[in-house]
């Protein structure tokens, strides 16, 4: 599970989120005034970023957090962050890690004098600290610990959900007293608490012939189905349960290929096809692929690989008829994965599902670039530019109807258009698109218009 997109659903009023304090602890039995512990002495020092990841918690951020002590006694925050390239994550076990290895290595070398990291578990008043991964795992906040005094360990703040609040039953291993010390820390407004931020990079390598493969674990295909469905239709609530039945019947189906582990699996409609991937028999994909006859060569440069779907997709980046740059969603990765990686020179069908379409008018306002009548283009999208989706102005050369489902539910059409106008050759790159009417924002298509948009550009290996 990504780090930043972790239970994001959870549902607590966003105008306590600002100098959050923790509802009160549950009264524990009293005790006469006592000396401050040692453990609670030490942790004192992170009351801030407590308070701070309470007040995250509440903002409905997940992700784990650190702070440490350095040689003159200064407390500095620390954070995992994503760069521009937000394609890659760190599980929740791999922050943690990362962050025990780095502050270690920095206290044997006396660079810093201690440190916390904070994290959610499944601690609930017993020695449970295992990182909670899921909304039914959450129990606590666990503290990792370690001072340059010997004390080094974990600690939790047991909480429970009681509709949209959390409740919070107070640190074990320390007093009602001392928590009461803790809670009541204020926060600063407007002050940066993470003053070490270190960028996430996806890991990449080049392979023997010269393709770079890199990873991503944050992409999935919510947007594709909704350029088939409609985004209005598939964000409903439920919405997407037509996977859930369509996925199942094609699993069942005979494989139309399969190719050591991998199996792919079928079902066929007048334009687009539900490919099903299988690997050893579990369910791991569903997705849509818009048949064409169009192809074109290509020369890989390279390849980003979806660790959450076991790197049975990806998007693969290079340069189509040694002209012009391109990627796309390989729909065949799955079965042609080998082919992919040690061929750089392919032949590929392309296509594209349709985001959104309009029709694009020159009436651009005063002082604005304006086009020529032929003028055609397309460039990567700045919201979605490693799902291999573009912005485009196109020529409409040819549609016809088009629908979706067994019993034709999801109208659209199928619309071939061009891309790059080439004097010499009218069909240079000339692609089929699928639209979902109502992802249209108008109503008739007329041969020969200007039309403009976003999709998401698809491709496959010739066969």
């Amino acid at each position: 599970m990504g780090l930043f997109d972790f239970l994001k659903n959870k549902k607590i009023d966003p105008a306590k989120a600002e100098n959050t304090k923790p509802s009160e602890p549950k009264k524990q039995s009293a005790k006469p005034a006592e000396s401050r512990s040692d453990l609670f002495v030490s942790i004192n020092k992170y009351s801030e970023y407590i308070v701070q990841y309470i007040g995250m918690q509440s903002q409905g951020n997940y992700a784990p957090i650190s702070a440490y002590e350095k040689s003159n006694g200064e407390i500095i925050g620390f954070l995992y962050v994503f760069g521009e390239d937000a394609s890659y994550s760190l599980s929740s076990e791999q922050a943690i890690d990362g962050m025990e290895k780095q502050f270690g290595e920095q206290m044997k070398s006396g660079e810093i004098l201690s440190y916390v990291i904070l994290y959610h578990s499944q601690f609930d008043d017993n020695e449970n600290h295992t990182i909670a991964n899921s909304d039914e795992e959450l129990k606590a906040i666990s503290v990792i610990y370690n001072f340059a005094d010997g004390q080094e360990g974990k600690i939790g703040l047991p909480y429970k959900f009681e509709g949209d609040q959390v409740e919070y039953k107070g640190f074990n291993k320390i007093s009602p007293q001392e928590n009461d010390i803790i809670f009541n820390t204020k926060t600063v407004q407007g002050k940066d608490y993470f003053q070490h931020r270190e960028t996430i990079v996806p890991p990449s390598s080049e392979n023997e012939i010269g393709i770079t493969i890199k990873k991503s674990n944050t992409l999935g295909l919510g947007n594709t189905w909704s350029g088939i469905f409609g985004f209005e239709t598939f964000g409903k609530p439920n919405g997407g349960d037509i996977l859930n039945q369509y996925f199942a019947a094609a699993i069942v189906k005979e494989p139309v290929i399969k190719r050591g582990d991998v199996s792919v699996s079928e079902i066929d409609f007048k334009d687009v096809l539900f490919k099903a991937i299988t690997l050893r028999e579990n369910p791991i994909s569903l997705l849509p692929e818009v048949k064409t006859s169009y192809q074109l060569s290509f020369e890989t440069k390279d390849i980003t690989e979806w660790e959450n779907v076991n790197n049975l997709e990806a998007i693969v980046s290079g340069k189509g008829r040694d002209t012009f740059g391109l990627w796309y969603f390989a729909t065949d990765y799955a079965e042609n994965r080998e082919r992919y990686l040690t061929q750089k020179n392919l032949n590929v069908n392309i296509s594209g599902i349709a985001f959104v379409l309009d029709i694009h008018t020159n009436d651009e306002p005063e002082g604005e670039v304006k086009y020529s009548n032929d003028f055609t283009m397309y460039m990567p999208n700045n919201d979605l530019p490693n799902y291999g989706c573009f912005d485009f102005i196109g020529e409409l050369i040819s549609f016809s109807e088009s629908r979706v489902l067994e019993n034709d539910e999801i109208e659209g059409y199928l619309i071939n258009v061009k891309l790059i106008t080439n004097e010499e050759d009218k069909g240079f790159f000339t692609i089929d698109i699928f639209v979902a009417k109502e992802n249209m924002r108008f109503s008739e298509l007329v041969v020969g218009m200007k039309l403009t948009g976003m999709f998401q550009m698809q491709g496959r290996i010739v066969d």
